[in-house]
């Protein structure tokens, strides 16, 4: 393969990741500024948002684009209607632009989150100095305030350019020609030309980049760990609107949410209770519960991803405790690096590898590659508890018992196990959507809940396969909803 050719598709994956980043960033910010320092109605309906690209697949709301954005989807048949239009006047779903807006709207809640918390820890000290002194609201927004949330928003925005530099599902879906990744080319090298020698140098680039952009968010989030402020004071109150700017810039964020974000999730559930007889009935689930493979496809997932959760739950502790036991200063950096490692490689090149080690994939092979995955979600937040553990009690513990289950057993296991729940809902949640993994791995009769939905999808069953991502969503929100109250409620 031409290293030209390898540049370009680069070169395309970079930037398709660096503008869904530019939008994500664009409506996250205000969204993060109404949320932290603002009060309106649905203020909390806004913040729950942020829980959405963690426990809702990239499928689903692919879907959910379709069925507003598409050719055939809801607003091309309302201004068909409108204006007697033979063809679909809004075609943009299926281009770099669609590529863009679908990837920048279904990651803004993570910049939504992150900065709204730094917003609202910030203190107005230095902004109210700044104003005796006859300084406007914009010099004290670019000279003060963007300072102290600097560290947040990059942060924040690399873990975005992450996650849309490895995008798969929706490059898949919606990519027309010239518009393909390393991500799409590789799966496409390995799976539908079987060259594995092409799709070896084209992982082989995108592991290096991956690991440089690894790299820098480390080094980013360190940063921003150490700028981190405390939470918002209690009793202090929020302000209401102001200004005729302020409520321009909030109905327009507001009306940005609402067609890009809200109406494609809405749009799944009208689906999934319709059809193209009548509108807002059951027959769709009913029928789509009935299929052949659905039984199967929801019981194998089940299987993999509380195998996964508890696993991944599993690993991260063993690990955690190493740590906190070898490295409590935080000075030995590979230690901390290598929970990092596995944000460098992709879904679609980890699958690829083991099918050349592996024939066939089973389940067993997709537990144990989720879990290579996925486990530095739950070290984050195992080794968060562990961390606030005090070294005092660490210190009575081996003082009153030599033995060193003792301490495993009766300080850091009780200590950390509302965490470990937690972190197992979340490893459940991420695995349970999972579609790249099953996918590449081309399970044999394997299907989970997520590869039976893009089945369903590629076969032109469109109402069906909403159905099945509807009762996927609620299964991944269900339990990541549990898992964030058990986080909330240690906190």
């Amino acid at each position: 393969m031409p290293l030209a050719h390898i540049a370009r598709i680069s070169g395309f994956t970079i930037v398709q990741a660096a503008c869904s980043t530019a939008v994500a960033l664009a409506v996250g910010i205000p969204a993060a500024f109404f949320t932290a320092r603002r009060s309106f109605a649905g203020r909390n309906l806004l913040r729950s948002l942020s829980s959405v690209p963690l426990c809702i697949p990239a499928l689903l709301v692919a879907l959910g684009f379709i069925s507003v954005w598409g050719r055939a989807g809801v607003c091309n048949r309302l201004l068909q209607q409108a204006f007697s239009l033979r063809e679909p006047p809004v075609t943009f779903l299926y281009s770099l632009v669609g590529i863009i807006i679908t990837q920048g709207f279904y990651n803004f809640p993570l910049v939504m989150a992150t900065v709204g918390d730094r917003w609202a820890s910030l203190s107005d000290g230095e902004a109210n100095a700044a104003r005796l002194l006859g300084a406007g609201e914009g010099r004290i927004f670019r000279t003060i305030t963007l300072h102290q949330l600097l560290p947040a928003i990059v942060s924040a925005g690399m873990l975005v350019f992450l996650y849309c530099f490895f995008s798969f599902m929706i490059i898949l879906l919606f990519g027309a020609v010239g518009t393909t990744t390393l991500e799409v080319e590789i799966y496409q090298s390995a799976r539908g030309t079987v060259d594995f020698a092409r799709a070896g140098r084209l992982a082989l680039a995108e592991t290096t980049l991956a690991c440089l952009f690894v790299a820098l968010y480390s080094s980013l989030e360190q940063k921003a760990a150490r700028t981190r402020g405390g939470a918002l004071p209690v009793g202090r109150a929020r302000l209401p609107l102001r200004g005729a700017g302020e409520r321009l810039a909030f109905s327009l964020t507001l009306a940005l949410v609402a067609c890009f974000f809200l109406a494609p999730l809405a749009g799944i559930a009208y689906n999934a209770v319709s059809s193209s007889r009548s509108p807002l009935t059951l027959e769709t689930l009913r029928r789509t519960v009935a299929f052949r493979g659905f039984a199967r496809a929801a019981g194998t997932t089940l299987l993999t991803a509380s195998a996964t959760g508890t696993l991944c739950v599993a690993v991260a502790f063993c690990y955690a405790v190493f740590l906190r036991t070898v490295d409590r200063a935080g000075k030995k950096l590979l230690l901390r690096v290598i929970p990092m490692l596995p944000m460098a490689v992709s879904g679609v090149v980890l699958g690829m590898v083991l099918t050349l080690l592996v024939r066939r994939g089973n389940l067993l092979l997709l537990i144990a590659a989720q879990v290579a995955l996925t486990w530095p979600l739950a070290f984050r937040q195992i080794y968060a508890a562990l961390s606030a553990l005090p070294q005092e009690t660490v210190d009575a513990a081996r003082l009153l018992s030599a033995k060193k289950r003792h301490l495993l057993l009766r300080i850091y296991l009780p200590y950390t196990l509302r965490g470990m729940l937690s972190a197992a809902g979340f490893c459940f949640a991420v695995s349970a959507g999972d579609t790249t993994l099953p996918l590449v791995l081309a399970l044999p009769k394997g299907d989970t809940l997520a590869l039976f939905t893009y089945r369903l999808a590629g076969s032109y069953r469109y109402h069906e396969a909403c159905a099945a991502g509807l009762l996927l969503g609620v299964l991944c929100s269900v339990v990541f909803g549990a898992a964030s109250a058990l986080k909330k409620e240690r906190r």
